[in-house]
């Protein structure tokens, strides 16, 4: 256990240069506003979500992050949206809060594309003192505790209809340095990521929805990792779902939607060499879909 926790310390230090440096979402579909600030007033209520994330159960300091989200339409063509997150794994916690502004054009009838920008500050926090190092005068760390205030932004484009999306969100568009008090300066940037996603929504018949989905992330440096999902909707009140996550994990998810409030779980079965130490990772989602009153059409774009 303890090789284990140094080595998901040396792979946390090591993604803030390289490699998949935000957190793992496995419902992102139903909190696409987190990945894509474009999505900003895309619906005709205020979506608020909280989330859970626990990754790896049964590995002591794991990677754990919880975050609140809405976003609003409040003008025709203009949105807005709110983060909170909080993101620890080990000895290293990321805790912020993003602003996002979209504008929203329309295409066609049915059909609209959405421009977003999201500008967010985080704190950085690396504890020094959880660290089990091999030499205990490694030179790559030095203090106790090292503090950062990190601005940075998101970009993003949202094509969509009732029916299907797709969209591009640019996270750490400014590569963000980070002062480690290091003498390595290879560890002291935040990359740029590449989120591409998309969806169709098929309707089968009055009481059955079938929504295939994928989301396509890129980081330089890093192997592309494609997530397939699909959901089968029952009576616009039960879901359950299944993804696939290549080569990292295999993942099932259920959840119920009433009035205005919907719950979702899913769980994670890891395939890499984790699986050895851990029986999986979870996830929990609470939403509620406040009213704006009457539905603006897309002609009013």
């Amino acid at each position: 256990m303890k090789k284990l926790f140094v080595l998901l310390i040396t792979t946390a230090i090591a993604a803030i240069a390289v490699g998949q440096q935000l957190p793992y979402y496995s419902q992102y579909m139903y909190n696409d506003f987190f990945l894509n600030p474009a999505v900003a007033g895309s619906k005709d209520y205020i979506p608020l979500t909280l989330t859970f994330r626990k990754q790896w159960a049964g590995i002591s300091y794991a990677p754990s992050t919880q975050t609140l989200s809405a976003h609003s339409q409040i003008i025709k063509n203009m949105g807005v949206g709110g983060v909170l997150f909080n993101d620890m794994t080990g000895p290293d916690r990321r805790t912020g809060m993003e602003l996002a502004y979209a504008y929203h054009f329309k295409v066609t009838d049915k059909s609209k594309l959405s421009l977003g920008l999201a500008g967010y500050i985080m704190q950085y926090v690396l504890d020094n003192t959880m660290l089990t190092l091999d030499e205990q005068n490694d030179n790559a760390i030095q203090g106790n505790k090292v503090t950062a205030i990190l601005p940075d932004a998101t970009g993003g484009a949202y094509f969509y209809s009732d029916n299907y999306y797709i969209g591009l969100a640019i996270p750490q568009l400014f590569q963000t340095k980070i002062d480690l008090q290091a003498e390595t300066s290879e560890l002291n940037t935040l990359v740029r990521h590449y989120f591409f996603t998309g969806g169709y929504k098929f309707k089968i018949d009055d009481e059955f929805e079938i929504e295939p989905s994928f989301l396509l992330k890129a980081i330089s440096q890093a192997p592309v990792q494609l997530d397939i999902n699909t959901k089968v909707l029952y009576k616009k009140m039960v879901w359950l779902g299944a993804s696939y996550r290549h080569d990292e994990s295999f993942v099932l998810m259920l959840g119920f939607e009433k009035g205005n409030f919907n719950l979702g779980y899913s769980y994670d079965a890891t395939l890499s060499n984790i699986r050895k130490y851990s029986s999986g990772s979870h996830e929990i989602f609470l939403g509620m879909n406040i009213p704006k009153g009457k539905k603006e059409t897309s002609a009013s774009y």
